[in-house]
């Protein structure tokens, strides 16, 4: 059964990398599944508790925490190892990836995946706006004016003028009104990684490149690439034999390798090496990623 999404995701407190690493730190130090608290976490890192909590709820949204504890999941402990800080271009594309393409994290999912697609470009408040009118049953009149408002700050933040920057998603027009811009030139390695990951939550090996820009949490969606972008993507990872695009006999497909997991792709980008055929779960099973 899909768990309910989740109107409050930062609690009111904004995107910092920082503070995410030094709680990652603090996480991963443990190796005793389950053992970590709140206070502890606390008193590791000097933070308060109760921005411990949304620290948690923010690398949750994020991947990097398991939704029901306070231990890394798997990609947490991929980046404690090789990009603890979350500096590396590659880290930004796949956070945002996993992020924004969670249907849990409901303002941040349909931004990307419905907002910014589908609508004119609209100001701070017509993003307020355009939430109110389409929740309006589901939640009271209070969560729509205090915690909406939050959320909303905490996505156009994060993209504007914090860790998300980098990534030059999130435009803004001198009027103030917002909108996408398409990511033409993602790590490919990363790329891959985000079509492995995708594939896998949707139980297949191939996927159709003209139906995938128009699937609300696939990665050209979440990337803002048409379908002529995206398929130039395409055709540099089929080059790379990262996987195999079939173009021929009025197929348009993807096929992905069946020994290839997303922790492979991601382990090589880190590593600068290619990729290795059914390493990667092997691997975090031994706990060295």
């Amino acid at each position: 059964m899909t768990r309910a999404r989740k109107l409050q995701v930062s609690n009111g407190y904004y995107l910092n990398f920082n503070q995410l690493a030094q709680l990652l730190n603090s996480a991963q130090a443990n190796p005793e599944s389950g053992k970590n608290t709140t206070l502890q976490l606390s008193e590791d890192t000097g933070l308060p508790p109760r921005q411990v909590e949304s620290l948690v709820s923010i690398g949750r949204a994020l991947g990097i925490f398991q939704d029901l504890t306070l231990r890394p999941s798997r990609w947490g402990a991929l980046f404690f190892t090789h990009d603890g800080f979350f500096q590396a271009k590659g880290t930004h594309e796949f956070l945002h990836y996993r992020a924004a393409g969670n249907y849990r994290n409901l303002v941040w999912y349909e931004v990307f995946n419905a907002l910014l697609p589908n609508e004119p470009p609209m100001d701070y408040q017509g993003w307020l706006r355009y939430f109110r009118h389409n929740l309006d049953a589901e939640y009271s009149a209070y969560s729509l004016k205090s915690h909406l408002r939050k959320e909303v700050r905490f996505i156009i933040d994060a993209y504007l003028d914090k860790e998300f920057q980098r990534l030059d998603l999130l435009q803004q027009t001198g009027d103030g009104r917002l909108y996408r811009r398409r990511y033409l030139n993602p790590e490919p390695l990363v790329l891959a990684a985000m079509l492995y990951d995708y594939a896998g939550q949707q139980r297949t090996n191939t996927l159709q490149v003209g139906e995938m820009p128009h699937r609300p949490g696939a990665p050209p969606r979440l990337l803002g690439l048409d379908e002529a972008g995206f398929r130039q993507q395409i055709l540099k990872l089929h080059a790379k034999d990262y996987l195999r695009y079939e173009g021929t006999h009025n197929l348009d497909q993807i096929r992905l390798k069946p020994d290839y997991q997303a922790l492979s792709f991601l382990q090589a980008y880190y590593r600068g090496t290619e990729p290795q055929a059914r390493t990667a779960d092997a691997e975090m099973r031994k706990g060295s990623p």
